[in-house]
Parts: C-alpha cells; sequence; structure tokens
C-alpha cells in the first residue's frame, strides 16, 4: 500500500470519528459541560485569592486567569477517557474486527483514532478558552500565549489518549475502562497546581506534581495566561510530555497489536 493510500485511509478514519461524535454531542458535551460549570463555579468562589499577598506575590493578578489552564488540561482528561471508551465500542461491535480484516493498513487505523481525538480535543480546549475570554479572562502573553496553552493542552490529551486506549485494548470491557479512567482523572487532576500556586501547595504535594504531566501543562499554562512566559518551564514541560509519550504511544500500539491478532 502506497503512502498516499495509507494517509488518505487515516484521514477518512479520522472523519470518520469526528463524524460519530457529532452524531451523539452528548459525548462531547459531557466532556465539555463539567470544565465550564467549574470554570464558572470555581473562579467566582476563589476570586478573592487573586487579592491576597501570597497570590499576588508570586504574580498572579486574576484567579480566573490562573484557573482556565486547569479546566483546559481537565476537559482533555475527559475527551482521552472517551477515546478509550469508543475503542472499547468498536471492539464490542465488530467494528475493530472489519476494519481489520479490510485492506487497510492497521497504522492507519490508530492514526485516525490519534488524529480525531487531537481535533476534538482542540476544539473543547478553544471552546473552554474562549468561554473564559467571555468572562473577562486576558492572557498575559496575548493570543501567541493562547495558542502555546492549546498546542501544549491538546499534546498532553493525546497522549492521555494513549492511556486511555491501552486499558480499553487491555480489558476490552467498557465497565472496567469507565471505572479507571474515572480513578485516574480527578486524581491526576488534584495531584496539580490546578487550584493553587505550586509554591502554596503542601510539600508532599508539590513533590507528587513532579511525576505528572498534567501539572507542567497546567504551570506552563497559568505562566502564559498569568506571569508571562517561562522558557526554561517550556522546556520542562516539553521533557515531561515527551517522557510520558516515549512510554504511553508504544505501549498503546503493542496492546493494538496485540489486540490485531
Amino acid at each position: 500500500m502506497s503512502r498516499d493510500v495509507k494517509v488518505n485511509a487515516a484521514v477518512a478514519l479520522g472523519a470518520r470519528n469526528l463524524l460519530r461524535n457529532l452524531r451523539t454531542p452528548m459525548l462531547v458535551a459531557a466532556s465539555l459541560a463539567q470544565p465550564v460549570i467549574w470554570l464558572v463555579l470555581f473562579s467566582q468562589i476563589f476570586r478573592a485569592l487573586a487579592g491576597t499577598a501570597a497570590f499576588q506575590r508570586l504574580g498572579y493578578q486574576s484567579y480566573l486567569a490562573f484557573f482556565v489552564p486547569g479546566m483546559v488540561v481537565l476537559s482533555m482528561l475527559f475527551t482521552a477517557l472517551q477515546s478509550g471508551m469508543a475503542t472499547v465500542t468498536d471492539i464490542g461491535s465488530g467494528m475493530m474486527d472489519k476494519l481489520l480484516i479490510s485492506p487497510i493498513r492497521r497504522p492507519a487505523i490508530l492514526a485516525g483514532r490519534v488524529a480525531a481525538d487531537a481535533i476534538t480535543m482542540l476544539a473543547q480546549a478553544a471552546i473552554i478558552l474562549g468561554v473564559a475570554l467571555l468572562m473577562g479572562a486576558r492572557p498575559r502573553t496575548g493570543w501567541p500565549g493562547a495558542l502555546a496553552l492549546l498546542a501544549y493542552a491538546t499534546a498532553f490529551g493525546v497522549v492521555w489518549a494513549c492511556l486511555a486506549n491501552l486499558i480499553a485494548l487491555r480489558t476490552r470491557n467498557a465497565e472496567l475502562t469507565m471505572v479507571a479512567g474515572l480513578f485516574l482523572t480527578l486524581p491526576t487532576l488534584f495531584l496539580t497546581p490546578a487550584f493553587f500556586p505550586k509554591p502554596l501547595l503542601p510539600g508532599w504535594l508539590q513533590a507528587a506534581t513532579a511525576g505528572n504531566p498534567a501539572a507542567y501543562v497546567i504551570e506552563t499554562g497559568q505562566q502564559l495566561t498569568s506571569t508571562g512566559n517561562d522558557w526554561g518551564q517550556d522546556l520542562r514541560t516539553l521533557i515531561a510530555l515527551a517522557a510520558a509519550g516515549l512510554v504511553l504511544v508504544p505501549a498503546a500500539a503493542a496492546a493494538f497489536r496485540a489486540a490485531a491478532r
């Protein structure tokens, strides 16, 4: 199969996955509703923090702007879980078997899934950022910073979707995939500086964020929206995402190969 045919197959499968999302808008709404609700509620509940000396000493002037990156990452976590659930659905419905016996190269199946996930995640992150802008948030680094936040968050979302698909392919069970995904989603968010600046967190929690790629993305996003870009933080985030990707992407690919035998 030529390279052009493989690319076209991946594009076609990606379009198919996107159309399936559009035909079931409640799935998209479910992964988008909670981050938006939390953004509206918590940005108002904790907005007085922006007036404290400790908060301002770190350079944060608006709790809303500080909080946006955490909700963007939360939407990535929920969409990644739905990616795993979609894989389980394809296995249970027999669609995966049909794809595997077709002349489509197997890497194109994975590429189509990843492409659809990335587009969905990017669109949802843009919506959350748009809601924050309507509420009055103004990224300190302007549009370049906002676009960088979307890029970092989408890259994290794709890597995390590999974890969700790994669970789905290993378990082949919707209930187990859902339980494992939910078990990981909120702890992953809470082990980050999403709600409070990292220097204000307990020591043990600061240490826990060191092994959490979501924490790096959120902290970088907070700097982009609130205090200004830090190239050192950017580098640390890229390293964390690369390290997670080097583990999870091959693991998901290996699980797919095992499931396709």
